[in-house]
């Protein structure tokens, strides 16, 4: 059995933020978790988390409304969905990518690749609606 590599810095290297790390079970890696807990129903999050007997997190990924089975356990979101940098980074790469398959798809890919991202637009401008109505809501209170 190989043990598992050093744990890395607490904190992130791109943003600077505060980190907790958590072992995955499932890929055998370090997890970057967002410094909070959460519900462990309906909190956000997909990971389950709780410590091990020698005081380290362990996570494993839940999918949304799963219950976790571990005792005293709770809800945790990977530190990519508050890590700007990363959110540039990985947005940008989406779209280099899909850019580069565009000329090696079919017609009828392409008419499921353009359905899938209108759907992605709609939810996109669905969010910013929400967001505008929610800032008018609190500037009006």
């Amino acid at each position: 059995m190989s043990a598992r590599p050093g744990r890395p810095s607490p904190i992130c290297e791109d943003c600077g933020a505060e980190v907790w790390w958590a072992w995955g079970l499932q890929g055998k890696v370090w997890t970057p978790l967002v410094p909070e807990r959460y519900r462990l129903e309906g909190g956000p999050g997909l990971y389950e988390v709780w410590r091990d007997q020698h005081g380290g997190l362990l996570c494993k990924y839940r999918a949304p409304g799963t219950r976790g089975d571990m005792d005293q356990s709770w809800r945790g979101t990977h530190h990519n969905t508050v890590c700007g940098h990363w959110r540039d980074e990985v947005t940008a790469g989406l779209v280099r990518e899909v850019a580069a398959a565009i000329p090696a798809i079919n017609d009828r890919e392409l008419l499921a690749l353009g359905h899938r991202l209108r759907e992605l637009g709609d939810q996109i401008s669905a969010q910013i609606r929400r967001r505008a109505m929610e800032a008018d809501a609190d500037e009006n209170e």
